[in-house]
């Protein structure tokens, strides 16, 4: 029997296999400030998840502010993951999104 996870950490220490890379890219986006965005939220807006669950985008910044030379490794990874299995990707992100909202 599968459990759910408690905590967002939970989801981040143990993603389902085929969403580590989109994992690692969300918990490193952690390190950004909220104003700002972050590198997580330009991998939403780029498969489309923000406009089709928010209506619009998520980040609006300038590129620069968030994507250095490892940003875009992480980015680059979670892309290729969501082009081999966009069905996988995007349950782990809801998933997330639940544990989120649940724990807040």
């Amino acid at each position: 029997m599968e459990t759910k996870p408690k905590t967002v950490w939970d989801l981040y220490e143990n993603p389902p296999k085929g969403a580590e890379e989109t994992s690692a890219l969300a918990e490193w986006s952690l390190n950004y400030d909220y104003k700002t965005g972050n590198p997580y939220w330009v991998f939403l807006d780029l498969i489309g998840y923000s406009e089709e669950n928010y209506g619009e985008n998520l980040f609006s910044g300038k590129f620069s502010q968030v994507l250095g030379f490892m940003e875009l490794d992480y980015l680059a990874d979670a892309l290729k993951e969501y082009a081999e299995n966009p069905t996988l990707v995007l349950a782990f992100i809801a998933q997330l999104q639940e544990v989120e909202m649940r724990n807040n």
